[in-house]
């Protein structure tokens, strides 16, 4: 039925002069059936009540882009935002969203999208509203756990991640993201959920961490546990992640390190002993796309010019290896500023201390493979 109401938007003023409503007759129809919905007692009842909401969503969304005869007021449009504000309407949506018809959901977010550029008075109403009301964008996050017990909802968690991306745009609602615990939720899916769903959640990490550089590194990584908790899942992310988890995630690594503001991660990361051998196998993998990624990372470990004994001692007990590994690597990737950046770091390389021994330690023990190994399969496939 749904449908035959889509093909019928050209009879829409029709539609409009036989049926004249107020803005927030809109709105209070679209609740009201969103009630029915839940209290339907027979399951016609309830797919007729999922149409009508269908319907008021499909007219509301040519209401609000003014493609009405006759053409809506200025007024009469303020009217309608405030209309949805007072109704929490969009958390009443989210919360019936799996009840949503497959379109009406596509309507959802339409309509969404539109509301949080609007602006009156040179502030954002709905981004403001949303702030004062930020159950709406946890009811987001809430959708995420659900996708994670159920395939069904792998549909949903798409639809709403859309929405959550285009919240991250706005700084002040990038917080409240960053701030919900079920953020960490993401990092699951990465690793656990479907293509399609592993593929959205590291798209709002990636948004979420790296939209507000100044609000990520003074709100999120300035927070110890934030800052440990990340790198603990960012590491999973790379060891044990599909090809493309481990190749995007290593990127948002260095993506991250190599920002000014994000100095108290960098340093915790790259002074570490277990990151810098997870970062040298990632360095070996056999697709030469993640061994550059893994280089991005490796290069600020190397130029570090305060680095942690540890870290140090490794470098120096496989400095041969490493010399003899970048002989070979990315001999076929001709960017200028790679090509001085590797240069720099075999400088830097060969600047640590020789060691004359019959009994070099490899940098991997307790690693699934070692760098000797793991450097003669890479100059292999280089």
């Amino acid at each position: 039925m749904f449908k035959k109401y889509k093909n019928q938007d050209l009879d829409m003023t029709f539609w409009w002069k036989k049926n004249p409503k107020s803005p927030q007759d809109y709105v209070k129809f679209i609740s009201d059936q969103l009630i029915k919905i839940e209290s339907s007692s027979t399951q016609d009842s309830k797919r007729k009540a999922q149409e009508e909401v269908s319907k008021y969503l499909m007219y509301t969304k040519h209401f609000i882009l003014g493609d009405t005869d006759p053409r809506p007021t200025a007024e009469s449009i303020d009217e309608l935002y405030c209309a949805i504000y007072r109704s929490e309407l969009f958390y009443d949506l989210l919360i019936h969203f799996g009840d949503l018809e497959f379109e009406a959901r596509k309507e959802v977010t339409l309509i969404f999208s539109i509301c949080l550029r609007y602006s009156k008075d040179n502030k954002l109403v709905t981004v403001d509203y949303l702030v004062s009301k930020p159950k709406t964008l946890r009811m987001m996050l809430k959708i995420v756990e659900s996708a994670m017990q159920r395939k069904a909802a792998n549909d949903l968690f798409l639809t709403v991640g859309n929405m959550l991306m285009e919240c991250i745009k706005y700084e002040q609602l990038c917080r409240i993201v960053l701030q919900d615990p079920q953020l960490w939720k993401l990092f699951d899916i990465v690793r656990f959920g479907n293509f399609e769903t592993s593929t959205e959640s590291l798209q709002i990490l990636s948004s979420a961490l790296t939209t507000h550089t100044k609000l990520v590194s003074k709100e999120f990584f300035n927070h110890e546990n934030n800052m440990n908790k990340f790198i603990q899942n960012i590491n999973k992310l790379m060891a044990h992640g599909s090809y493309v988890t481990k190749r995007q995630s290593t990127k948002l690594l260095a993506s991250l390190i190599v920002v000014r503001s994000n100095n108290q991660l960098m340093n915790t990361y790259i002074n570490s002993l277990d990151n810098l051998k997870l970062i040298m196998v990632l360095m070996t993998d056999k697709s030469k796309n993640l061994q550059h990624e893994a280089f991005n990372v490796f290069k600020v470990m190397v130029a570090n010019p305060r680095k942690s004994k540890p870290v140090f001692d490794i470098l120096v007990k496989n400095r041969e290896k490493l010399l003899k590994y970048f002989e070979t690597f990315g001999l076929d990737y001709q960017e200028p500023t790679f090509i001085d950046e590797k240069e720099f770091i075999v400088q830097e390389i060969e600047s640590l201390p020789r060691i004359v021994s019959s009994n070099n330690v490899d940098c991997s023990a307790n690693v699934t493979a070692s760098p000797s190994r793991d450097v003669a399969a890479a100059q292999d496939m280089a």
